[in-house]
């Protein structure tokens, strides 16, 4: 039987066949409606996620430092009402550091990668946050529907990074971010997916056209979406975001916590 759209359910064709990981033969598919392309049935992923940081990403650190100040000119110029905010897939911690840091209550939560950076700072996934933020995640997602559900139950608005295909989409040797090296990059997001899954949870998709995308009920200024594709210009109007940091404040919490665990049990 051949495979729906993983996002619009539509019809879709043989895209490409490459090999993953060295080792397996993977077919992607491409839907005729939405331009969404899929690894068909993943098998390795288990594999993939040996280690849950891809030897490939090399620019985990400078990214994060860039998506920071991202965030944190967002929360200055557009999302002020913004006070909790959770990091989905949030990997060694970096990001959600950087950010309380910055003065902003931001937790963790990674159901692969272990919490090396924000050690107390995890997320009740109970709780309802203002923003959730989801960067190099949706990739990753073998069923990005139910992904996006998740997402959209913690936060009205959704903040995510993830590389848009091109038009017209490349071949799998012709555009790094397919990754098949390292097994965990299975689908690929266009602006019309986007869209499809924006109005799936009642919002819609606003896109510096490339990497940065959000998805809230108002639509906010793809001209600051594009500003904030620069480094330079982030790191300028991260400054309207900026609030106390709360690196000490956070240290000596995480004392009395310490302190409190220690005296009961004596």
């Amino acid at each position: 039987m051949t495979p729906a759209c993983l996002v619009c359910e539509s019809p879709t064709d043989h895209f490409a066949a490459h090999r993953v990981l060295g080792r397996h033969d993977a077919e992607y598919r491409r839907c005729t409606k939405c331009g969404y392309v899929f690894v068909v049935a993943p098998h390795w992923l288990d594999e993939a996620y040996g280690t849950a940081i891809a030897a490939l990403d090399t620019g985990i650190v400078v990214r994060n430092l860039w998506l920071a100040d991202v965030t944190t000119a967002l929360l200055g110029l557009t999302f002020r009402d913004v006070e909790r905010t959770v990091d989905y897939g949030a990997g060694t911690g970096l990001f959600v550091r950087l950010m309380r840091d910055r003065g902003h209550d931001t937790y963790w939560h990674d159901a692969y990668s272990p919490n090396l950076l924000a050690i107390g700072f995890e997320a009740d996934m109970s709780e309802r946050y203002d923003l959730a933020t989801a960067f190099e995640l949706v990739e990753h997602l073998p069923d990005p529907r139910a992904g996006f559900e998740t997402l959209g139950s913690l936060a009205p608005r959704l903040l995510i990074s993830t590389d848009l295909l091109p038009d017209p989409a490349p071949a799998i040797s012709d555009w790094p971010y397919y990754a098949p090296e390292s097994g965990q990059h299975i689908g690929f997001f266009t602006r019309t997916a986007l869209d499809v899954m924006a109005e799936r949870l009642c919002r819609r998709a606003s896109s510096n056209g490339r990497n940065l995308h959000v998805l809230a009920e108002e639509p906010v200024s793809e001209r600051l979406l594009r500003l904030l594709r620069r480094p330079k210009r982030a790191r300028w109007l991260a400054r309207f975001g900026r609030r106390p940091g709360r690196t000490y404040t956070d240290a000596d919490l995480m004392a009395d916590r310490l302190r409190a665990a220690q005296s009961t049990s004596l």
